[in-house]
């Protein structure tokens, strides 16, 4: 089933949930284009039909000059905003060069890719961006309070936006994902296992303990998460945050 047939994608970030989100949007239909900061990311994307360019998320000027490109090929009316980064430390001790890191990649870095689109989807008669941001959106976790701060603010980002432009025909809604089964979560757990001097493995059994599914989320269960909200079975959702967790309580 084509849900997004003959529209056009800008999804970015080429992470793992990135990657399989951009594929799942050219599945159902969607001409898609990648952004990422790292040509090795982009490399490996690896499908037929998704362009890739390199884009740093935190350049504004990058980000306009990429987004006026990309409108000007055919309107763009999805936006997939998955780039991010997770940077550890306490509030005390923490290096706060990795404090702004995160907030300007995980937060400033959509709001820009927000802003650069907004106008063009407007005036392309609407549109749906959905926001990556995470279970750490909902609540604060130890030694992860940028990561914290940045998706907190994404889900402030998202509903103020989602006001702003419903007007015009946008929706705008995100996703948070509990923990996905990825290299960023991997060096999550792995974190967790040094500070508390246990194994990786019984980091990842507590975390599914918790879980009412009893396993890690996928990639995949988030992209699926990400075209509804961009197809049109979502058409009267804005400004909502749909947990994908698995169930974690």
């Amino acid at each position: 089933m084509s849900l997004l047939e003959g529209r056009r994608a800008v999804v970015t970030g080429a992470g793992d949930i990135g990657r399989v989100v951009a594929q799942r949007l050219h599945c159902h239909g969607a001409a898609v284009q990648v952004w990422d900061a790292s040509a090795a990311a982009l490399d490996r994307v690896g499908a037929d039909g998704i362009d890739v360019r390199r884009v740093d998320v935190t350049d504004r000027a990058a980000v306009q000059a990429a987004a006026s490109e990309a409108a000007a090929e055919g309107p763009v009316s999805v936006l997939a905003n998955t780039a991010a980064v997770a940077r550890f430390g306490s509030v005390a001790e923490g290096d706060p060069d990795d404090w702004q890191e995160t907030l300007d990649v995980n937060l400033t870095g959509v709001y820009h890719c927000c802003r650069a689109f907004a106008g063009p989807m407007a005036n392309g008669g609407g549109g749906s961006i959905v926001n990556i941001s995470s279970i750490g959106g909902l609540r604060g976790e130890p030694e992860f309070a940028g990561y914290c701060a940045s998706k907190f603010g994404v889900i402030g980002l998202t509903q103020s936006l989602a006001r702003e432009v419903g007007p015009s025909g946008i929706r705008v809604n995100a996703v948070c994902p509990g923990a996905v089964e990825s290299q960023m979560n991997t060096e999550t757990m792995a974190r967790d296992a040094r500070r508390g001097g246990v194994a990786l493995e019984d980091v990842e059994q507590r975390i599914l303990a918790r879980t009412a599914l009893g396993r890690l989320v996928q990639p995949g269960d988030v992209a699926d998460a990400v075209v509804f909200l961009a197809s049109d079975l979502s058409s009267c959702i804005t400004g909502e945050s749909l947990a994908v967790t698995g169930g974690i309580f």
